[in-house]
């Protein structure tokens, strides 16, 4: 026991015995093992996660995935590269998210899928964004159809751009003002 001189609030000093042992937890050893304890815990913790992900990338070649798509253009990239050609575009991203359902195969239900499409169109075409504008649950009501027609193994196989241009062939059949450039996909998701 030692004597420790303490400063009231009152402004004077008193002395009180206090247990040394107590006023110095860092010098007791178990904090130093508890310390050493973490500091391996954490060590293990980063080589599982770095090693992990080093071979999860070895085992695809490098790659993430093939599950993973390469995201289209934004459509503010689309109509700024135009710009640099003689025929500049206008982008339609109205429709925005659409869910539906792929066709079911047997007796399995389908896919769930979320899209959020998009069209590119000539710029200078006012009525075709007008037709667009008001057509755009026929749009939508052609999209779900189209993908409802096909299961997910279809789609898979056909490939995105594939899918892109059918349902652009699709769109144009119903326009009467103009006709769309492209369509772009902002999310193709598919969910099991």
């Amino acid at each position: 026991m030692a004597r420790v001189k303490f400063k009231h609030d009152n402004g004077k000093y008193y002395y009180r015995e206090q247990d040394e042992r107590r006023s110095r937890p860092e010098d007791d050893g178990s904090y130093r093992s508890l310390n050493r304890l973490l500091l391996l815990i954490l060590i293990a913790m980063l080589i599982t996660f770095v090693g992990g992900t080093a071979i999860a990338l070895a085992k695809n070649g490098g790659e993430l995935s093939v599950k993973y798509r390469k995201s289209d253009p934004t459509p503010k990239q689309v109509v700024n590269s135009s710009l640099k050609t003689k025929q500049s575009v206008s982008a339609y991203t109205e429709l925005g998210q659409i869910r539906t359902v792929t066709k079911g195969t047997g007796n399995d239900a389908g896919t769930l899928l979320v899209v959020s499409p998009w069209f590119s169109y000539p710029s200078s075409d006012i009525q075709l964004y007008e037709e667009l504008a008001q057509k755009e649950k026929q749009e939508k009501s052609i999209i779900i159809g189209y993908f409802s027609s096909y299961t997910k193994e279809e789609l898979m196989a056909m490939g995105e751009q594939r899918v892109k241009e059918g349902i652009r062939e699709k769109i144009n059949e119903q326009m009467v003002m103009g006709q769309i450039s492209s369509v772009y996909f902002d999310d193709y998701m598919f969910f099991e």
